[in-house]
C-alpha cells in the first residue's frame, strides 16, 4: 500500500508564493536479516534499492509513485561477496565487488539494467593475497571514475582507478609514504572528474605536539608513478574538527573546520584554506577566524558569563559555492555513556557484551559560515535546534542539506520519536533564512533517517525511514 500526504507550507521570506510538498510512501520492506542497504538512485526514471543480507542479496525497482515494481534476488558466483559500492547510471547500476578466490582477491563489475537483467560482468582485476581484504572507495563528482583502495600495510597506500564509461581499470598504484602511518594519519580522500587523486594526512594533532601539527597533501594521477606532496603548516593551532572538499569547477582544493590554541574539543574559531590545487605550495598558509564573544553568547545563549570557547561543535559539511566561495555548516554533537546500576553475571553476556553500557546522543545548535572565494568572511549565522536519542548511533538525528540552484533546505526531525514534526530552515544566499514545519509523521508509522537520504533532482529526495526491522523509503518533491 503506498502512503500519500500533501502538505501545504507557508511563505518563505518576502516570496508571495505558497509551496506544496508531496510525500509518497513505499509499502513496508522487511531488512530484520540485512547487514546493509543502498539507495542507488534512479535509473531509467525507476528508483532502485539495493539491500545485503550477508549470504543474500536483493534488489527493488519503485515507479515515480513509490509503488513496488518488482523484488529479486541476486545472485553472484558464491554465496557470500563482499560489496564495495553501488552506483547509478543513466540506464544501468554498477555494483563492484570482491571475494577471495584461493589466494587472491577477485575483484568484480557488474551492471544491471532496472529490470535486474545483468547487462555485464566483469573481472576488474586480482591481487594475489593471502587474507581477504576489503576495499573503500570514493566516485568522482560526475561518477565517470571510482576509486577503489586500502592500505594492506603501516605505510602503504593501494589505488585502483576505474573508469565507469569504459568499465575497466585505467591504472594500479602503490604507493610507500614515509613517515606517516597510513591507519592513524589518514584523513581524507577524494578522486576530481580528472582522474587526480587527493589524499590528506594529518600528524601531531595534539596539545603536546602542536608546534609540529602538519598536514600531509598527495595528489596522484593516473598512469604516472609520481605523485606530488606537499606540506601544510597549522602555525601550532590544534584542529578540533575539519573536512576536505575538491571543487572540480574552478580546480580548488578545500580544506576546513574548526581550531583551538589550548583544547581538541573547544573550538576558539575557525580555519579555512581555498585555492587552486595547481598553484598550491608548502608556503601557503590557512586563514583563521576567531568567533567573536557576542557571536558565541549568541550561539550558547549566555548573557553575562564571559566565554571564548565553543564545546562539542563538529564540521557536518562544506557546500561549495558556485562563484568558488564556500559554506561551512558546524554543528553541536555530544556523547554521554550511561552504566546500568544491574550487572550481568552471564558468562555469555560477559563474553559477548563485556561490561556493557548505554549511550545518549544530543545533536543541537547549528552554525553556518559563509566565506567569498579568497577566503574572506561573507556571514555567519546560527541556526537552533535539539535533538536527543538513545542507544540509536543517532541515526534519526542531525539534519540533510538539499541543494537547490536558489537556496538550501536543511531538513531534520524535531523529536527522535516515531511521532516526529519534520521541519526544515531555508536559507539563501546572504544568510536570509526562515524556519518551518513540513510535514508530521504521527500516525504514519515513520522514523526517517535524513543522514541516509538521497537527492533526485533539485526538488525531490528519497528518505530512508526505518522502524523496528521495516524499511520505508519516502520520496519528497516540492
Amino acid at each position: 500500500m503506498i502512503k500519500k500526504i500533501i502538505f501545504i507550507s507557508s511563505l518563505f521570506l518576502t516570496l508571495s508564493c505558497v509551496y506544496a510538498q508531496e510525500v509518497l510512501v513505499s509499502s513496508d520492506i522487511n531488512i530484520r536479516n540485512n547487514l546493509a542497504y543502498d539507495i542507488v538512485g534512479e535509473v531509467d526514471d525507476r528508483i532502485v534499492l539495493f539491500r545485503d543480507a550477508g549470504d543474500e542479496y536483493f534488489m527493488e525497482t519503485f515507479d515515480d509513485e513509490m509503488g513496488m515494481v518488482f523484488s529479486t534476488p541476486i545472485l553472484f558466483e558464491k554465496p557470500k561477496v563482499d560489496v564495495y559500492n553501488t552506483l547509478g547510471l543513466d540506464s544501468t547500476f554498477q555494483i563492484l565487488y570482491g571475494y577471495h578466490d584461493q589466494d587472491s582477491t577477485r575483484v568484480m563489475s557488474r551492471r544491471y539494467n532496472p529490470k535486474a537483467v545483468l547487462i555485464d560482468s566483469i573481472t576488474l582485476f586480482t591481487i594475489e593475497r593471502r587474507m581477504f581484504k576489503r576495499y573503500s572507495f570514493v566516485h568522482s563528482e560526475d561518477k565517470t571514475k571510482t576509486l577503489l583502495f586500502s592500505k594492506p600495510r603501516r605505510n602503504v597506500l593501494e589505488l585502483h582507478w576505474i573508469d565507469n564509461k569504459l568499465n575497466q581499470v585505467i591504472s594500479h598504484q602503490s604507493h610507500e609514504l614515509e613517515n606517516l602511518n597510513v591507519n592513524e594519519d589518514f584523513r581524507f580522500i577524494d578522486i576530481a572528474n580528472d582522474g587526480r587523486v587527493i589524499s590528506y594526512f594529518d600528524t601531531n594533532n595534539a596539545q603536546f605536539s602542536k608546534k609540529d601539527h602538519t598536514g600531509h597533501l598527495f595528489i596522484f594521477t593516473p598512469n604516472l608513478i609520481n605523485y606530488k606532496y606537499l606540506t601544510l603548516n597549522f602555525d601550532s593551532n590544534i584542529v578540533t574538527d575539519m573536512k576536505m572538499e575538491f571543487n572540480n569547477i574552478n580546480n580548488h582544493f578545500v580544506l576546513g573546520g574548526l581550531y583551538s590554541t589550548v583544547s581538541n574539543s573547544a573550538s576558539e574559531g575557525y580555519f579555512l584554506i581555498n585555492k587552486n590545487l595547481d598553484l598550491l605550495s608548502d608556503q601557503d598558509i590557512f586563514s583563521y577566524t576567531k568567533f567573536e564573544e557576542e557571536f558565541i553568547r549568541e550561539v550558547i545563549g549566555v548573557k553575562k558569563k564571559k566565554v571564548n570557547l565553543l564545546n562539542d561543535f563538529i564540521v557536518k559539511d562544506l557546500v561549495l559555492r558556485a562563484d568558488g566561495g564556500v559554506l561551512m555548516f558546524f554543528e553541536a554533537y555530544k556523547e554521554f555513556a550511561r552504566r546500568s546500576t544491574y550487572r550481568s553475571y552471564s558468562r555469555r553476556d560477559a563474553a559477548l557484551y563485556g561490561d556493557r553500557g548505554w549511550v545518549d546522543y544530543y545533536n543541537e545548535d547549528i552554525i553556518v559560515v559563509a566565506t567569498h572565494p579568497k577566503g574572506d568572511q561573507h556571514w555567519k549565522k546560527v541556526l537552533h535546534k535539539k535533538q536527543f536519542s538513545q542507544d540509536d548511533e543517532a541515526i534519526f538525528s542531525s539534519f540533510y542539506i538539499f541543494k537547490t540552484p536558489s537556496r538550501l533546505r536543511l531538513v531534520y526531525n524535531d523529536d527522535i520519536t516515531k511521532n516526529s514534526t519534520i521541519s526544515e530552515y531555508l536559507l539563501n544566499p546572504i544568510g536570509e533564512y526562515e524556519r518551518r514545519s513540513l510535514l508530521n509523521t504521527e500516525y504514519e508509522n515513520l522514523k526517517l533517517r535524513f543522514n541516509d537520504s538521497f537527492q533526485l533532482s533539485s526538488n525531490s529526495l528519497i528518505v530512508p525511514s526505518q522502524q523496528s526491522y521495516i524499511l520505508n523509503l519516502v520520496k519528497i518533491t516540492y
